[in-house]
């Protein structure tokens, strides 16, 4: 189900204001986001909320009785894992790049390396 205040949530939590979301929207400033809050926005207008937040389309409905807002907690949830865990997941694939990163620098030293023998 829809929930609106998730709207309010996502202002307080990037420190955004209302007027910011209302101008995206192409809703006049001195309106409100009550009919966004508490009515039942259109496809249309939840696209924009989300695409406004950066979020999925989902992230704006409730799913359980007691489901407060959080897209890592949402990802997670759906995943079927831990926030730890999903922590962990995101260290490995960090540690992951870096060696790749070592891989391709070394990779391009023998290929400059090569190169000069060969021209010699």
């Amino acid at each position: 189900m829809y929930n609106g205040q998730i709207i309010n949530v996502l202002l307080k939590e990037r420190g955004m204001k209302a007027k910011d979301l209302l101008e995206y929207m192409q809703i006049q400033t001195n309106g409100s986001i009550s009919s966004l809050v508490r009515g039942n926005p259109t496809a249309e207008r939840l696209e924009k909320i989300a695409d406004f937040f950066d979020v999925p389309i989902d992230a704006l409905f409730q799913r359980g009785k007691n489901d407060g807002y959080n897209v890592v907690g949402n990802f997670s949830r759906a995943a079927g894992i831990s926030f730890g865990e999903l922590r962990g997941r995101v260290k490995s694939l960090e540690q992951i790049i870096l060696e790749k990163d070592k891989r391709i620098a070394l990779l391009e030293d023998m290929v400059e390396l090569l190169k000069r023998q060969q021209n010699s």
